[in-house]
């Protein structure tokens, strides 16, 4: 009967021992799951980032050359209003006089 009770207590033991192997080995593993998943998480979050810096520098490329665009188009039209004055001047200034001394 004792060896029969000393068998269960090594039985027992035994299976302690394996649970608790089994629950450090979970843990080990569940740790280092975490891990991995944090580090996935952060290198996402980095892409992210630069992928969204990426984007604000081509947006702001884009806005500079619409500016520059907007104004070689202003300046464009500037001077070809300021030709058209030009070549224009005598002949309107001839024609709002004779109009001023013409009109009582």
């Amino acid at each position: 009967m004792e060896s029969f009770v000393d068998r269960i207590i090594e039985t027992d033991r035994k299976a302690r021992a394996v649970i608790e192997k089994a629950q450090k080995e979970k843990e080990t593993l569940l740790n280092e799951a975490r891990k991995k998943a944090q580090d996935y998480l952060e290198k996402q979050e980095l892409n992210v980032k630069e992928g969204r810096e990426a984007i604000d520098r081509e947006f702001e490329k884009k806005t500079l050359e619409a500016s520059n665009e907007a104004d070689k188009s202003y300046l464009d039209q500037k001077h070809a209003l300021d030709e058209a004055f030009e070549h224009n001047r005598s002949l309107w200034l001839k024609e709002i006089t004779q109009n001023i001394l013409t009109t009582d």
